[in-house]
């Protein structure tokens, strides 16, 4: 009589996802190798799982990445903005939300960074979702994104968003103190800026003369 094969026990469920693991693993292994250097086989065998089960998962490092966002977009969104604050308080709050979600990944976040411009398929990839991310920002703060200014709103935020995050990657204090500085001085000039765009942030001083 031919022996019966055993069925392999049947393994017990992970609290985390096999999509959060391949991120989680993703982020580990970006923070001490170029971005552009890793295959989505590293990135499996780091997260302890198959190729089927990686495929699954997340189908590419551009989905990696568009993951990421999405995580980083909801500890930003995971509570609403103060409702007794002016505009400008609720981007500053919003934006120190996203840097403090960043924070335990920012080794990998400069060397995906730095990987970008050598692969514009990939830039071009995560840029509709850092501009989601925008508009979800200045509408979490009260901005108005429909109508013609709208592009031009939502632009700027972004601008200002990339101006502190320069200083935010080279920011080593333990407060975030050059940061939040940096962050509250262009949120400033965005609102002498663009103080006549309905719904925008403006500081006290274009308030005060307005």
């Amino acid at each position: 009589m031919a022996a019966k094969r055993k069925s392999a026990p049947a393994p017990e469920p992970s609290a985390v996802s096999p999509a959060d693991a391949a991120l989680d693993a993703a982020l580990r292994l970006a923070a001490t190798r170029k971005w552009s250097d890793l295959t989505m086989p590293d990135i499996a065998a780091e997260a302890g799982l198959t190729l089927g089960e990686m495929l699954r998962a997340t189908p590419s490092k551009a989905a990696l990445l568009a993951a990421f966002g999405r995580r980083v977009d909801g500890a930003m969104l995971a509570r609403p903005a103060d409702a007794d604050g002016t505009v400008k308080d609720k981007l500053f709050d919003l934006m120190m939300r996203r840097f403090d979600a960043l924070g335990p990944h920012k080794a990998a976040v400069k060397n995906i960074l730095a990987d970008l411009p050598r692969d514009p398929g990939a830039a071009l990839c995560a840029l509709p979702g850092f501009l989601r991310a925008m508009r979800w920002t200045a509408e979490a703060a009260g901005i108005k994104t429909t109508g013609l200014l709208a592009p031009l709103k939502i632009n700027a935020l972004a601008m200002a968003y990339l101006i502190t995050l320069r200083v935010w990657l080279q920011d080593e204090s333990a407060d975030a103190a050059k940061t939040m500085a940096s962050l509250d001085k262009t949120l400033d000039r965005l609102s002498a800026l663009a103080s006549s765009f309905p719904g925008f942030p403006r500081s006290r001083q274009a308030s005060e003369s307005a």
